[in-house]
């Protein structure tokens, strides 16, 4: 798809305004990005949010919805709202579809109450059915779970890492009644596109090197027109040699459909160490490895990317570890460097203090 015109100005002014040698503006065939946030019920938060995400020029917003019977009225009036502000602020919803039986619940509260195959299939189809119509002509995207290829594991209890190329490897009893759950969905949208004339789209997700999943499901009558696809990794990671053996983009180009990069930040953030200030060296190999992947992303040549998700808007301490420390920034009022790299590659809007920052460390030719 061609670079939009405020995209190239945006860029175009940028990079005269750096003067910086051999600095390169992303690819022209640029894939949009976005954050992930939470769901908020506070309508003055999720509009200043929304401000802010088009102020950096960040164009999607992926957030979980659950479809349980205890959260129904809020999120549909909430989801009600953040479409209200989306629209204002050009930003597209990215629904994350959760089920009951995420949390073990198989009779959707006792509405299928036999728990077999067939309460499955309801589950998914009939949740599916009632929210999705709702907003069938404001969001044209929504995920079909997240990270469910996780949920198989090896016979040290870990999930299949560096395994889970086939579809056999997923073959289990759990696997099954999630291909049940997630074909009522599909085919529920199915059935609201045919009906109403239109082309919703299904996201299919996986991991690590679990590709086994996306095939396992598909054998399943799972449909799906986008993979998405979550990359955490460390300073020096190249995915054109992905786990030592691949090209990450080559194998996502293989399955014939547009890529969704749903979650993306550095690995680094993971180490107990993590100094999560301004400076300190996991810091600022956290932002290399940032810049490096959107680099690559936006410069290969294998995939269709159409969209990049950076996990995740603002920083959640009270998560603890790890998850409370993946933000772009700290609050919205107080940004990170990833922030302002995330910009210049979404062709936001960074002022001449900010870009100092992001020039002396040469952004955003790879860095070592």
């Amino acid at each position: 798809m061609p670079m939009p015109k405020a995209f190239k100005s945006a860029v175009a002014s940028f990079i005269c305004a750096l003067g910086l040698v051999g600095m390169t503006a992303p690819a022209e065939a640029g894939p949009a990005v976005g954050t992930v946030a939470q769901w908020n019920r506070d309508e003055l938060v999720m509009g200043k949010q929304m401000r802010f995400m088009k102020y950096r020029g960040l164009t999607r917003l992926r957030f979980d919805a659950y479809l349980t019977a205890d959260q129904d009225a809020s999120r549909v009036n909430t989801v009600k709202m953040m479409q209200k502000h989306a629209k204002l602020n050009n930003i597209k919803l990215r629904p994350i579809l959760a089920f009951p039986f995420a949390f073990g619940d198989r009779t959707d509260f006792g509405q299928y109450p036999k728990g077999d195959a067939d309460a499955l299939y309801r589950q998914g189809y009939n949740r599916t059915y009632a929210f999705v119509n709702q907003f069938k002509n404001d969001i044209d995207t929504y995920e079909l779970g997240n990270e469910l290829n996780l949920l198989v594991r090896d016979k040290s209890g870990q999930p299949l890492w560096g395994k889970g190329w086939t579809p056999a490897e997923f073959n289990t009893p759990l696997m099954n009644d999630w291909a049940i759950v997630l074909k009522g969905a599909s085919d529920a949208i199915d059935k609201i596109n045919k009906d109403n004339g239109l082309n919703i789209r299904r996201v299919l997700n996986t991991t690590s090197t679990h590709f086994g999943f996306v095939e396992f499901m598909e054998q399943k009558g799972v449909k799906f027109e986008v993979i998405s696809y979550h990359y955490y990794e460390r300073l020096g990671t190249d995915p054109n040699k992905y786990w030592g053996t691949f090209n990450l983009f080559q194998k996502l180009a293989s399955y014939k459909r547009p890529i969704f990069f749903n979650e993306v930040n550095c690995g680094e953030i993971y180490d107990p160490n993590f100094e999560n200030k301004w400076y300190g060296n996991l810091v600022e190999n956290c932002n290399k490895s940032l810049n490096n992947t959107l680099n690559y992303m936006f410069n290969q040549k294998y995939a269709n990317i159409e969209e990049i998700d950076i996990y995740e808007l603002i920083d959640h301490p009270e998560r603890g570890g790890a998850e409370g420390r993946f933000g772009l920034n700290y609050g919205l009022s107080e940004w990170k460097i990833t922030q302002l790299i995330a910009a210049f590659y979404a062709g936001g809007t960074i002022t001449e203090g900010e870009r100092a920052y992001i020039t002396r460390r040469g952004y955003p030719a790879i860095q070592k």
